[in-house]
């Protein structure tokens, strides 16, 4: 049921995370497969798979995730992708990753999304991403000045 599915993939989102070796080994042929268009991952199982392979990867996996971004014909999917790019834990891929929040690749109200998932992902992200909202400050005010978006990126 839709119940079970939110529920799977939050487990499976958290043992990911955590480094559980059967998930993250599973998560990888998962997106392995998916990237090579073998075996297409239903929605439910994207974000978790994602945030695994993302959190426990490299800048092949980023560059890989990067090109689905691009790739992808549906909003919701770069939206997905935008949101779990803060899983990453080496600082200078979380540092690639803010600088992609700001590129031409992200709609301007889509980058709050993914410095949030960069503040969301880690104590290390947090501070880089508020050190990127410090350093960033005026293109970033100018971007959503008057706007609800701009308490959000406060908030996060």
């Amino acid at each position: 049921g839709h119940l079970d599915a939110l529920l799977r993939g939050l487990v499976l989102g958290k043992l990911g995370k955590a480094g559980h070796k059967a998930t993250l080994e599973e998560a990888r042929r998962r997106f392995k497969e998916h990237v090579e268009g073998k075996h297409i991952l239903s929605a439910d199982l994207r974000s978790p798979v994602y945030v695994t392979v993302l959190k426990h990867g490299d800048s092949s996996t980023l560059d890989t995730m990067l090109k689905l971004h691009k790739q992808a014909d549906m909003q919701e999917e770069k939206n997905r992708i935008e949101r779990v790019l803060g899983a990453m834990s080496q600082p200078e891929l979380i540092q690639k990753v803010l600088t992609f929040a700001l590129s031409e690749e992200v709609r301007p109200q889509d980058t709050v999304s993914v410095i949030g998932g960069v503040a969301g992902g880690s104590k290390q992200g947090r501070k880089a991403a508020w050190k990127f909202v410090r350093d960033n400050w005026e293109e970033l005010y100018n971007r959503y000045q008057g706007g609800f978006l701009i308490s959000r990126l406060i908030k996060v």
